[in-house]
């Protein structure tokens, strides 16, 4: 993958970036985890995700992306960095079966349930899909998808890094809790064929965490399973 970032600019009200990247043809795997500052189980799991950082193949063949979970907070915890509709395409892959049930931590591989995660290794996808670039230049998105013509949803993702958590109450009651790739903001855009252009929100790229990671993924228009994506820290 080549990445270029050019110029970020911080002012009042926006953030501008000049972002350019690039998938090779081979797919680059999503590994997204479903995950709950109120399940206690899912600590070593995000752990798992936060060791991916050291990985060389980090945006190269592979992209994590923890997806914070709301359906745990009655039992005594709120996740604060939990997103309704990450429950919502939790359950569209258990629909599709593509996931066994509906629980944390769960782990998929490209839009696959991977329970092996905690001792396989990402291997390289052998599957040709098509290349995907994607430019961002005055908060305009382009992306052609070297892809047949086909129906596809193009999926934008702010994620947040090395963020810190004081658990209060519930099943993790007391531990501090450390987050990488946590999905911050998403947005989907569909397409009848595989090219888009259109402007981000002027916010989108903003956060109050400092230290920031975009991801762009394309998907099918009847099945959330990523088929190619790239990703940059910002």
């Amino acid at each position: 993958m080549k990445t270029t970032i050019f110029l970020m600019l911080l002012s009042f009200s926006t953030l501008s970036a000049d972002i350019k990247l690039e998938s090779t043809n081979n797919q680059t795997q999503v590994i997204e985890l479903y995950t709950s500052e109120g399940c206690s189980s899912c600590p070593p799991a995000d752990k798992y995700l936060s060791g991916l950082k050291q990985s060389p193949q980090l945006f190269k063949t592979f992209i994590p992306i923890a997806l914070h979970v709301d359906y745990w907070d009655y039992i005594g915890w709120k996740d604060k960095l939990a997103l309704q509709k990450n429950a919502t395409r939790q359950r569209v892959y258990k629909i599709l079966g593509n996931l066994n049930s509906v629980y944390t931590p769960a782990v998929l591989k490209a839009g696959k349930e991977w329970r092996a995660w905690r001792f396989a290794n990402i291997k390289s996808s052998p599957l040709k899909v098509g290349k995907l670039i994607v430019q961002v230049k005055d908060n305009r998105l382009t992306a052609p998808f070297d892809a047949k013509k086909a129906s596809y949803n193009l999926n934008i993702a702010l994620l947040g890094m090395n963020i810190k958590s004081k658990v209060r109450a519930g099943e993790n009651k007391g531990k501090i809790l450390k987050h990488d790739f946590v999905l911050l903001k998403h947005e989907m855009v569909s397409s009848k064929s595989p090219a888009w252009d259109f402007e981000l929100p002027n916010d989108f790229l903003q956060s109050k965490y400092p230290d920031k990671v975009f991801v762009v993924w394309i998907e099918g228009e009847m099945n959330p399973a990523p088929l190619q994506a790239v990703a940059s820290y910002l």
